[in-house]
């Protein structure tokens, strides 16, 4: 039993991994993503892949972190930003205000 569930969660984080590889793809090329955000994470990371000093030299262990992180944070924040601005252009609704907070009162005298 624990080898069925080990090759499940196995098939299923690869499963995530493909998902965020193609989230990341279509969200590079999304104008709602700003340039700043397109640039720091994937070319800091590809930066890192070239970059001739390595915390673990001989083995890309490190590099194949770096760049499964960057992918995975890139993904996150660029995500956000797009359903943030998706909810301020929601037709109908009243633009979200941080400012404001819904309650009840009553005056006691």
């Amino acid at each position: 039993m624990s080898q069925q569930s080990s090759g499940t969660q196995s098939s299923n984080r690869s499963a995530g991994m493909m998902d965020n590889i193609i989230r990341a793809g279509q969200l590079l090329f999304d104008s709602r993503v700003p340039m700043s955000l397109k640039l720091m994470l994937p070319v800091g990371a590809l930066l890192y892949w070239v970059w001739p000093i390595d915390l673990i030299p001989g083995l890309p262990i490190d590099d194949v972190a770096v760049l499964i992180g960057a992918m995975a944070l890139f993904v996150k924040l660029a995500t956000d930003t797009v359903e943030r601005q998706q909810r301020q252009q929601a037709p109908g609704q009243a633009p979200a205000d941080d400012t404001v907070v819904d309650t009840t009162w009553k005056v006691v005298e």
